[in-house]
């Protein structure tokens, strides 16, 4: 089964340095689409079209208003469950909550920002800040954005960062800096130099043919033609000794990921088990786990709730799809288990 990767803080970065990152996209000629919003950083002090909300009570209560889990849905036509919203919590697609450091709110655009560790524990990645930008549409789905977040240091010339990127910029002067992320193995990795005369340059393995930049109320905007002929425009905040990512495009295509929104978990919470043992169902929030013949707790698979039927779906790049398929009654008691091809229906009993 061919996936497009998902985008993520690590994926937007990626893009910066010659990897594709593919994502749902939509054609925008650098206009931004009412319903799909934008992945511009959103100032817990500035100002805005709506009102910018950092009341975590009051954001708590829209959260809740989005119940459902979201699901990105791949050209072969494969879900990914990518977010879980529970209540006032979200959980990524592998069950863990995500632990916020802020929330921010301005609209239907939810914006959630994750301080990076002080030291790494998996990998250097561990350090860097994430930031994430939702956009609840009135189809109820959601509009992704990853806000790749670069560290600024002292300025200082580093080796293969000779390429300009346009002309100086006087006013730059006052963001003069080195902006990087950690990489793996703890290294930092520069996104660009801004000189103290207001010039910024880049990493020259990116193959710039042509560039310009301009800065205004904190955001500098950067244009660029690649070898190839790839056209970018990135829109960068700068914030608090940062450097945030907001909107990308690629050939005049602003980059996002489109989730769509399927019904939650949560009304089927618990146990549910055959008579003679040998299929267990267990139904949580967040997740969902079936043991059976041919599915196990190491196989990967993605559970997909519409009303009170929930299908799991083992995917395979050999064999066709499998559907497992539990039908709930309507006091959430017991269900009807279909196997796979028709293989017969077995009974589950909430334990």
């Amino acid at each position: 089964m061919l996936k497009k990767i998902i985008i993520t803080s690590a994926c937007i970065i990626a893009i910066i340095f010659i990897i594709t990152c593919s994502a749902s996209i939509t054609n925008s000629t650098y206009s931004l689409e009412e319903d799909i919003g934008d992945g511009s950083f959103i100032d817990p002090n500035g100002s805005a079209a709506e009102p910018i909300i950092v009341d975590q009570g009051i954001i708590s209560e829209f959260i809740k208003k989005h119940n459902g889990v979201y699901y990105s849905k791949y050209e072969d036509g494969s879900l990914d469950m990518r977010y879980i919203i529970d209540g006032d919590k979200i959980y990524n697609g592998y069950g863990t909550e995500v632990i916020a450091t802020t929330k921010t709110l301005s609209g239907n655009k939810l914006q959630i920002y994750i301080k990076g560790k002080t030291s790494s524990v998996v990998s250097g990645y561990d350090m860097n800040d994430e930031m994430y930008t939702f956009n609840f549409a009135t189809n109820r789905n959601i509009y992704l954005f990853a806000n790749a977040i670069f560290h600024k240091e002292t300025y200082s010339l580093q080796k293969g960062y000779d390429d300009k990127m346009g002309e100086p910029i006087p006013e730059l002067q006052t963001e003069a800096g080195n902006y990087y992320y950690y990489d793996y193995d703890d290294t930092k990795k520069y996104y660009i130099l801004i000189s103290t005369t207001g010039q910024i340059y880049i990493d020259e393995h990116l193959n710039v043919t042509y560039s310009s930049a301009s800065f205004q109320n904190k955001l500098l905007t950067l244009k660029y033609n690649k070898v190839g002929g790839t056209t970018r425009k990135q829109e960068l905040h700068f914030y608090n000794e940062r450097l945030i990512f907001g909107n990308t495009w690629i050939n005049n295509q602003l980059q996002y990921e489109a989730l769509k929104r399927y019904d939650s978990f949560s009304p089927y919470i618990g146990v549910y088990k055959s008579s003679d043992g040998t299929t267990t169902l267990t139904v949580k929030a967040e997740k969902v786990e079936l043991i059976t013949d041919g599915l196990g707790i190491r196989d990967t698979y993605t559970p997909v709730m519409v009303v009170n039927t929930l299908t799991i779906y083992k995917y395979s790049s050999r064999t066709p799809t499998k559907e497992y398929k539990i039908v709930f009654s309507d006091d959430k008691t017991k269900a009807s288990y279909t196997k796979p091809n028709n293989g017969g229906t077995i009974y589950l009993i909430r334990q």
